[in-house]
């Protein structure tokens, strides 16, 4: 999965890593993911975080540390603490929807990024972060301190494989249905088929080809899925 691997790039770096991809890919699945096997600090930048003093409550929220002071100065001052492993090491902290931020606040986290060390991965969408130009000065600082950029595509085949197994998918033919389904789709698509599959079994038992199919019957735009399904494995079993 290419986030795993701009992740595992920010922790042996230990410099700024950005993750980007269009809307709907499967972003947050994959960052809350990564956070629940890794044990990393989870945030997303939201309309009300993208300042400086709400991104200072954002980091202590995402760490579990208790906000003992209500001003900005203080703040930033717990954040040099626990981020800069004073109270021990440091989670990597994972940034949903980057974008959000306004130049000079994400200039402001990488600052205290380059003075902490802490492994930092910045996710969101390909866009540019809204500026001025009275920005111009903070986002060359900001491109300057980007150790490197990972563009986020389609799920692979090795992808849908590796969801499906978690999963519990069984069957060659229904694996060979989720990567269609995955490549051509999203991987937050992929999830969400898949989490309603074992709903619809009750967690018992594996998801099987039948399942995937029943379960997209009753979804939006399922049967445009079903049909895609079909004729691509009637071109595997001609071409076999």
């Amino acid at each position: 999965m290419k986030f795993e691997a701009a992740f595992d790039t920010a922790v042996k770096m230990r410099y700024p890593v950005l993750a980007v991809g269009k809307a709907g890919l499967g972003k947050t699945v994959a960052l809350n993911w990564i956070a629940a096997q890794s044990g990393a600090a989870y945030c997303e930048v939201a309309q009300h975080t993208k300042a400086i003093r709400p991104m200072f409550l954002m980091l202590h929220d995402a760490y579990g540390v208790q906000k003992d002071s209500k001003h900005t100065y203080d703040l930033a001052k717990d954040c040099m603490n626990f981020l800069g492993a004073r109270y021990g090491p440091t989670r990597p902290l994972l940034v949903d929807e980057y974008q959000n931020f306004t130049p000079t606040v994400l200039r402001e986290l990488l600052h205290l990024q380059e003075r902490c060390g802490f492994a930092l991965l910045l996710a969101g969408n390909t866009h540019r972060l809204a500026s001025t130009r009275r920005d111009t000065h903070a986002m060359d600082q900001i491109e300057s301190r980007i150790g490197m950029r990972f563009e986020i595509g389609q799920p692979t085949r090795e992808d849908c494989v590796r969801i499906g197994a978690e999963h519990g998918v069984e069957g060659a033919d229904a694996y060979e249905a989720i990567v269609i389904y995955g490549e051509n789709t999203s991987l937050r698509a992929l999830c969400h088929l898949l989490q309603n599959c074992t709903a619809a079994t009750s967690g018992v038992g594996g998801i099987r080809l039948s399942r995937i199919e029943t379960t997209l019957r009753v979804m939006s735009c399922g049967s445009d899925a079903l049909k895609l399904l079909h004729e691509r494995g009637d071109d595997l079993r001609r071409s076999a």
